[in-house]
């Protein structure tokens, strides 16, 4: 986005989508929140849907969903270890800012979330069901690229294309989202408000105290946040000095959130990621589902293959290890 010369680019993956889809394979978008006001209109999930129809994807389905999951456990995890175990927990989410954090202060890598991403628990949710599926997550972030490629996430996310990638094929498509039909709703399919707010900044730390208060009400939850690597670097030099010792942090690499992300067809400015926020908040303004943690379909995924939040299963499922975020 910075680069006055274009010199820095993202490896793109158009081509691998678009043969994938011509070979008549199973492919399944997974899209983050963030697409609200990318391609014109408001946020209409069927409209999006019938665009990836057309672009000959078989389904798609809600990152938003994954990011309930992750919040409901990064809850779990701070209440088990915060500050028994560690002095501060960050968010797992941003993967430009959880790998920064664990490269630059090695010393304090076990205080940054295991979580896995929504990214990657929507992934996993979709492969439970379409095994030979390939999973293509579309989202405004160019570090998921890199984040695709660890050890941990290969065998979930086959592809992973920007906002801007996705514009690019429905122009060639001649696709104009804005005229598509749908069936006139912008409503979500399963997820909470907490788990759409992941996309703005502040919304990770506001879904995890929710689920955390929900299982201690009368706990204080004591939260930073900081946008933009440089503010997540200095946020996490005085963490490791001991000023936010019992915090949870919140790390997000781009201005605003995901809403400001580099991987978008019209790039960041303020206004724009502002207007991005007031979307999707006064979407989730009219969602009866508030909360990740009381999201039916999350309470039925620990029912039915999770098992207790702190179990074993549990860790195994919705945990990466502490070497597996390298390359």
């Amino acid at each position: 986005v910075n680069c006055p010369f274009g010199a820095i680019a993202d490896k793109s993956q158009i081509f691998q989508v678009i043969q994938a889809v011509r070979a008549g394979e199973e492919v399944i978008a997974e899209v983050a929140p963030a697409f609200v006001g990318q391609f014109g209109g408001k946020g209409n999930v069927d409209k999006l849907r019938e665009a990836f129809r057309d672009l000959g994807f078989s389904g798609m389905e809600e990152v938003a969903l994954g990011a309930d999951l992750c919040a409901v456990q990064e809850a779990r995890d701070f209440l088990d270890e915060v500050p028994e175990k560690i002095p501060f927990m960050g968010t797992s989410c941003c993967p430009a800012w959880s790998v920064m954090a664990k490269k630059e202060f090695p010393e304090h890598a076990d205080c940054v979330s295991m979580a896995l991403t929504p990214m990657t628990l929507t992934a996993r949710l979709i492969r439970k069901q379409h095994p030979n599926a390939k999973i293509v997550f579309v989202g405004p972030c160019a570090a998921k690229k890199l984040e695709a490629m660890r050890r941990s996430v290969k065998s979930e996310v086959d592809f992973v294309l920007t906002f801007e990638e996705m514009a690019g094929m429905m122009d060639a498509k001649g696709i104009d989202y804005t005229k598509l039909a749908g069936e006139g709703s912008s409503d979500f399919d399963v997820a909470s408000a907490d788990g759409r707010g992941f996309a703005v900044s502040g919304g990770v730390a506001t879904a995890v105290a929710n689920a955390i208060h929900r299982v201690h009400p009368d706990r204080e939850v004591k939260v930073a946040n900081a946008e933009g690597l440089s503010e997540c670097r200095k946020m996490m030099k005085m963490a490791t000095k001991g000023k936010y010792d019992g915090y949870l942090l919140e790390g997000m690499a781009c201005p605003g959130g995901c809403v400001g992300g580099g991987g978008q067809p019209i790039q960041f400015n303020s206004e724009l990621a502002q207007a991005r926020a007031g979307v999707l908040n006064r979407l989730d303004a009219a969602d009866k589902l508030r909360y990740s943690h009381e999201n039916p379909d999350i309470a039925k995924l620990y029912a039915d293959w999770i098992g207790e939040p702190l179990s074993h299963t549990a860790h195994e499922w919705l945990h990466t290890d502490q070497e597996s975020w390298q390359i």
